[in-house]
């Protein structure tokens, strides 16, 4: 390969998952990896990796190449551990001693949504309550109003619903993974914005190189008669900009950016690269903190689907950040 970058990086993908790839320009991710060879940064994508020697493919103008036993300084995870679990594990231990971006212990603090709100509030971050003794259900629900049920080790919105007093409460159900059954808990309801069922803000921050926590996006989902608030289940999605005042604005990137630093206060931390901060928007403009993703999406998909114009060049620049942070870790 005439190309020979200063460093490569790794990003860890579940190739059974993938298909046939389209041209790198194609997506945005390739596009990244574009122009990151432009500035000396090699990436690798795949999931084969011995002692830190990487085998699968590299983005190259017009088409992927494959590479063999290229070495890897980091690797970023973008495995689809919770449904290949095993699969994942082998990969990480085949890799050996090389670090990677957005560690394990990341991503179960961030998967275990008590352990994460319990890690936060060790920090001072006062979130909704939460109740996660089923024979407490129906009593605390009485005292909240309304709540939502919601998967322990759950993503993506997948077995989240809002509960009232009188409602079935069972101490277990659906999760992440279809056909796998989790613990449940309840978290306290939000009494949202008037007129509305709901407002969730899903807000990326990313690591700059110089190791400081940036606010990259702030995507705004809301709906009048969803209180999920899930894109899947039709709520409108729009920048944050577009609707929130920019003191408001300010006050929620500072918020994220502290949580940013909170969940990453381990000695691993250096290695945390990026975070989704959901957060939920009440009657009043405040903003709560309900969780914090390792593997975060931040819908900017959605928009650059909708004004590629505007949101186009940002997506490949979310896609780019992280792996720019982990080359210059290098250095």
């Amino acid at each position: 390969m005439s190309f020979e970058p200063q460093r490569w990086i790794g990003v860890l993908l579940h190739t059974c998952d993938q298909g046939e790839p389209l041209p790198p320009e194609a997506r945005p991710v390739g596009r990244a990896a574009l122009e990151l060879r432009g500035e000396g940064i090699g990436v690798v994508f795949g999931d084969q990796v011995v002692d830190g020697r990487m085998t699968g493919l590299c983005a190259c103008p017009g088409a992927w190449e494959a590479v063999a036993d290229v070495p890897v300084f980091a690797l970023h995870d973008r495995y689809s551990s919770q449904t290949h679990p095993e699969a994942f594990q082998a990969v990480l231990d085949s890799a050996g001693a090389v670090p990677v971006g957005n560690p394990a212990e990341l991503t179960q603090l961030c998967r275990d949504k008590l352990a994460c709100q319990r890690h936060l509030e060790g920090h001072g971050y006062a979130m909704p309550e939460v109740e996660a003794d089923p024979a407490r259900f129906a009593a605390v629900l009485d005292r909240w109003g309304s709540g939502f049920l919601k998967p322990r080790y759950g993503a993506l919105g997948r077995g989240v619903r809002r509960v009232v007093p009188g409602d079935d409460l069972p101490d277990e159900g659906e999760g992440a993974v279809l056909g796998v059954v989790e613990p449940l808990f309840l978290q306290r309801a939000v009494r949202p914005p008037a007129g509305w069922a709901g407002w969730s803000l899903r807000v990326l921050v990313q690591r700059m190189p110089d190791g400081d926590w940036t606010v990259a996006t702030r995507v705004l989902r809301r709906s009048r008669k969803d209180p999920v608030v899930n894109v899947a289940r039709g709520a409108d999605v729009r920048p944050a900009e577009e609707v929130l005042a920019a003191d408001s604005l300010r006050a929620l990137d500072r918020l994220c950016v502290e949580v940013a630093w909170a969940m990453a206060d381990h000695p691993w931390g250096r290695w945390a690269v990026e975070m989704g901060v959901d957060a939920v928007v009440d009657h009043r403009g405040g903003f709560h903190v309900i969780e914090v993703n390792s593997r975060p999406r931040g819908r900017l998909q959605t928009l650059a689907e909708k004004d590629p114009t505007r949101w186009a060049d940002a997506h490949v620049e979310v896609c780019a950040r992280p792996l720019r942070y982990l080359a210059q870790l290098s250095r």
